[in-house]
């Protein structure tokens, strides 16, 4: 008997026992992981759209990862490609050696100058509204970890006002990837602008939560 109890253990390594498994340290005995809603103590964890492919459940997991790249870049394409359009609506060269260009030439540039300046500042709101989202989570934390009702209203104050935020952003870039919704670009920003809109309001509930708690 003593054999077969002992075969059914799976313990490996030090850390917390459940189930006779062994899952994580020691710390986590006593602190939550982190990310995640208990009783009010830290921020929920992010919404993630479902998938069935382990692969880009993986790829929307690091979607948070190369934000500030992402934004620069996206600023930068969609600032060029403005500046491509003021050079067709004004009839000037592009370059100093060449004459102006004809209407034909200017309206097909502009346009596709355009069209380009739009889905980029889609893309930019959207990193934005996610920037925003993930300051409101750390006003969040800081609130929820706060000892007392007095010292949790600034963050939370802070965690509200990111959210909102993060709201407009994630709504304007919403607008503007709905011009693209017949392509996976336009989905793709309008889901992530989306799931930041949402995760910003769950850390603000949370921190608001925080300053109504009874006194430690």
């Amino acid at each position: 008997m003593a054999d077969a109890e002992h075969r059914e253990q799976h313990n490996h390594g030090s850390g917390t026992f459940v189930g006779g498994d062994v899952h994580g340290g020691l710390w986590q005995v006593v602190l939550p992981p982190y990310g995640k809603k208990t009783s009010g103590n830290l921020a929920p964890t992010k919404r993630r759209p479902e998938r069935d492919d382990e692969e880009e459940n993986d790829e929307e997991e690091n979607d948070y990862e190369g934000i500030l790249e992402s934004l620069f870049v996206s600023a930068w394409i969609a600032a060029s490609a403005g500046l491509a359009v003021v050079y067709a609506v004004m009839g000037w060269p592009w370059t100093d050696h060449e004459p102006a260009p004809g209407i034909a030439a200017r309206i097909g540039v502009g346009l596709g100058a355009f069209y380009i300046c739009l889905a980029m500042a889609a893309a930019f709101f959207a990193r934005i509204a996610q920037v925003f989202e993930l300051w409101s989570e750390q006003c969040a934390i800081t609130a929820t970890q706060s000892r007392g009702r007095l010292v949790a209203r600034p963050p939370a104050s802070m965690s509200r006002a990111m959210a909102g935020l993060t709201a407009v952003a994630a709504v304007t870039a919403e607008l503007l990837a709905s011009l693209y919704g017949w392509s996976s670009f336009g989905g793709a920003v309008s889901q992530r602008a989306h799931l930041a809109r949402l995760n910003a309001a769950a850390n603000a509930d949370s921190a608001r939560a925080a300053t109504k708690r009874s006194k430690a």
